[in-house]
């Protein structure tokens, strides 16, 4: 019998069962993925301080010795300043734009919130990340992800407790410092990926970081466009030690997603998930709305940078939340949820991706494959 190609270095030095890594917001994906064989990353911005520990024990309750992370936000380039400061960056034409978005719309003003975590529209993003990362080194979680920003200024105080650093990036000059930094685990994400989409496509991309990292301790993850077990084996054949997946989880039944928003991503095609910068000022692929339109019709104004685009923003759409004004809602998606056929369990999904990865195996070497 052939090895089993999917136990890569991955598996080994971290000892998951399969290279699936699942990014998500929701814990009970988290321990699901994690319990079927995989490596859990929650998405960990925008929650305080004692939010993000209290879930991190949750989930370590019921994964115990197996490995899971958490994503944080620590973005290059970020318009920094205080609250007052920032806002006097804002110009008239961007606030009068989204004045006329909740009047001709009839978007409700929201509701007066309370004091939580630093999110992307919030002007103490870094300074919420530095407090949440102290959280993780103190909770000693296994990894740690920079979902925005080089994690090298981390590495050492990381590695003295023994959490791992792993960075995402969608351009080679960045996947190169982060080589160089001795970055654990380098996520080459793709331009057909979700959230914070990069400009490089991610067959072209994930060789690429792959031959940089030859030589070296730092592994190579491909995102962008994974949903199903041929694009596991594709990674796997391009160098990649596994797959980072996000939009797959989306839909499955362990997901918060609000239904209505499971079944648009069921019945999506890749070429409904678009590029916009109108929610962070980054450019992040979602499922397409009215939120993504108005943006680019004519006379929009160019949405601002990070943190100014969340700020101006941040009202109208909780006004849109808490409506539920569905043309308007959506959420991060990449081109792969041409691949979400169904709403299905999350382990199921992680099964469904392995079968398929070592049949595909077994088609190209005629032998078998794994267990």
């Amino acid at each position: 019998m052939a090895g089993d190609p999917l136990q890569t270095r991955l598996c080994e030095e971290y000892g998951c069962e399969v290279p699936i890594v699942a990014f998500a917001h929701t814990r009970d994906v988290i321990v699901a993925v994690t319990n079927a064989g995989g490596i859990g990353i929650l998405g960990g911005t925008g929650m305080a301080p004692d939010k993000l520990r209290s879930e991190i024990a949750w989930i370590r309750e019921r994964v115990g010795d197996r490995p899971f992370g958490v994503d944080l936000l620590v973005p290059a380039s970020f318009v920094e300043g205080n609250r007052e400061d920032l806002e006097s960056m804002i110009p008239q034409e961007h606030r009068d734009f989204v004045e006329s978005l909740h009047t001709d719309n009839d978007i409700p003003k929201p509701k007066p919130i309370q004091a939580q975590g630093a999110s992307i529209s919030s002007p103490n993003l870094l300074q919420g990340a530095r407090e949440a990362l102290d959280v993780l080194l103190e909770e000693r979680v296994p990894i740690f992800a920079s979902g925005l920003g080089s994690p090298a200024f981390v590495l050492e105080e990381a590695h003295e407790v023994g959490t791992k650093v792993w960075g995402l990036v969608g351009l080679p000059r960045q996947a190169r410092r982060q080589v160089e930094a001795g970055v654990d685990v380098i996520v080459a994400q793709g331009y057909d990926s979700g959230g914070h989409s990069g400009t490089v496509g991610t067959f072209t991309l994930v060789p690429e970081v792959v031959e940089m990292a030859e030589g070296t301790d730092t592994l190579v993850l491909a995102a962008g466009g994974v949903s199903n077990g041929k694009h596991l084996a594709g990674a796997l054949a391009m160098g990649a030690a596994g797959v980072w997946t996000g939009t797959i989880w989306l839909a499955t039944h362990e997901s918060e997603t609000q239904m209505f928003i499971k079944q648009r991503l069921v019945e999506a095609q890749a070429e409904d998930a678009v590029q916009s910068r109108a929610t962070s000022g980054k450019p992040i692929r979602q499922l397409r709305s009215k939120w993504s339109d108005a943006w680019k019709a004519d006379g929009a104004p160019e949405p601002l940078q990070m943190p100014l685009q969340g700020m101006l923003v941040g009202e109208v759409q909780r006004g849109i939340r808490e409506a539920r004004m569905e043309d308007w809602m959506t959420t991060p998606a990449g081109q792969s949820v041409v691949g979400v056929h169904e709403m299905k369990p999350a382990a199921e999904v992680v099964f469904d991706m392995v079968e398929e990865a070592q049949d595909h195996f077994e088609q190209l070497t005629g032998e078998p494959v794994g267990a």
